[in-house]
This record gives C-alpha cells, structure tokens and sequence, in this order.
C-alpha cells in the first residue's frame, strides 16, 4: 500500500502485482472465443466463423509432441497451444481450416518462443497439411498436399536474428507473461507470413520483411458494449493487418481487420476444459460461444 497527502486528503493506492500467468492459466481450463469472420475467397467475401482456443500442455523436447505418457521433466517443453479454427462456405461447398501454434512459455530469451507450427485445410476437392518445426536457427517444413504442382516436399529456410512469425505474433501481441512492445513503438523483423496466406496464395514459403507497430489503448466496439484496447498493425510484404486486444488481461484479441476486406470480431469468450465435453448435452456449449 502505498499513501501521500494530496490537498490535505490521505490518498493510498495498492501497489498491483503482474498477473500470475500460471496461476490463470494452469487452471485446468482452455480459453475459447468465437469470431464473426469475413473472408475474402475467389474474389468474394464470404461470412463465416472461428474459434480461438488457448491451452497450455506440455510437449516432447525432441519431437514437439504433445506428452502423454510418463516423461521426465527435463524432457518436457511446457507451451501455450493456440488452436485457431475457421470454417466458412464457398458457393455449394465448405473450407475448414485450423491452424496450430506451440509456444514455449519460458524461452530461452524471453517469453513464449515459437517450437512448432501446423496447419490443415480441407475443402471438396481434397485437404492440405502443413508442418513448421523451429530449432535454433533453422526452420524445417513439411507439406503434403493433394495440389500435383505441391505434392509431398520438404523446405527449409534459414531464420534470420530479428524474427517472428505471423502465426505466432497472435500470441505475442497478448503480452501475457511480460511485454513484447512498448506503447507507440515500431519494430522492423522478418516474418514468416502465416500459413494460410501460403494456402490462399498458392506460393512457396518464403520469409519476408516486415514491420509490427503497437498503438495506443483506444476504445472499440464489441457486440453493443465499449472495451479499452490496444491497437497493433503489421505489414508483411505488402499485407497490411490491424488488430485490437483487450487492454485488461488476459488481453484477449478482440477483432482484426485486413487489407483485402477480410475481418473478425469476437462474439464470445468462455474458460473450459473443451476435451471432457463429449456428450450430446455439451453442444450447450456451442450455443454459448454463438456458433453452429
């Protein structure tokens, strides 16, 4: 507690501690929010939607593998999971996409490393998979897709000192453990555009230029109610992106709106541990979080 005399009046504050990140997070619990998404596909915009889900586990050290038997601690990464989902329909047929991102929550560095990205798309004419590993400096991927011009390959690219990836900067600009930008500063980095864009684009991987700028809290408007957030753009080539996360932690992301007429606002946000709720009368659940 701490006390001063203001104008002959006893003021005290509280002095806040930072927010435990284990004691929110290991509560057992996944966080999951909905979004009302918008997204550009063959040259129309089309309504649909996705979850975020957030989830911490551990992972194998050697092959970033969730651990589900008896492993040593030493052999352990514990990471923060972001699961991102979006489903959204093309004329007769559907696209269903999820992209995972693990990120080792004490880094050798700072906090939240990136370890592994994936990402699957299924549509009705076939599905793509697409795996990312990060190991000190080289970056190794893998895609199989039903594309004859893709097919089955292996890439690798070299990952430069100033790096992140766009995949893994939805967890970054959360700044859930410590801050990753100060207010009003621009950062310059290299950046692995996220895997979707490859999908969307059809183009080899490849790490390009880029810039991330964290703006100053402003208010938005979510679903009729008025929220404090925190503005951050990015530019990866020549894709703009700007997105709002909630200023109060646990910071959720609160919308995001692109360049190309893409967007997304969130419609709900509950804390539950998701693999236990199986049975039918779960889907209560579903209708929570807004979605079909």
């Amino acid at each position: 507690m701490i006390k001063w005399i203001l104008g002959g009046l006893l003021v005290c504050t509280v002095q806040v501690s930072a927010i435990d990140f284990y004691a929110h997070w290991g509560d057992g619990k996944a966080e999951l929010s909905s979004y009302k998404v918008m997204q550009p596909r063959y040259g129309e915009v089309r309504t649909g939607y996705g979850v975020m889900i957030f989830v911490t586990e551990d992972i194998h050290k050697k092959t970033f593998i969730k651990v589900e038997s008896p492993v040593p601690d030493e052999e352990r990464l514990y990471v923060l999971k972001l699961n991102s989902v979006l489903k959204f329909p093309t004329g007769i047929y559907d696209y269903s996409v999820m992209t995972s991102v693990f990120s080792q929550v004490e880094g050798e560095e700072h906090a939240f490393d990136l370890r592994k990205i994936s990402l699957s798309a299924q549509e009705w004419c076939g599905h793509v998979f697409d795996e990312v590993l990060l190991r000190g400096d080289t970056i190794k991927g893998h895609l199989n897709s039903y594309f004859e011009s893709e097919g089955r390959r292996d890439y690798r690219l070299s990952r430069p000192d100033a790096f992140e990836s766009e995949d893994h900067l939805l967890i970054r600009i959360r700044e859930l453990k410590e801050p990753f930008m100060q207010a009003g500063e621009v950062r310059e980095m290299e950046i692995l555009p996220s895997l979707w864009s490859f999908r969307l684009a059809h183009r080899p991987h490849e790490i390009v230029a880029g810039r991330v700028q964290k703006g100053p809290v402003e208010l938005v408007e979510i679903a009729g109610s008025t929220l404090a957030a925190v503005r951050w753009e990015w530019m990866i080539g020549a894709r703009q992106r700007t997105l709002w996360t909630e200023k109060a932690y646990p910071h959720r992301i609160l919308k995001w709106e692109d360049g190309d007429g893409g967007s997304g606002e969130v419609m709900q946000t509950i804390r539950v541990p998701y693999w236990q709720l199986q049975a039918n009368r779960d889907e209560v659940y579903r209708r929570e979080l807004s979605i079909p």
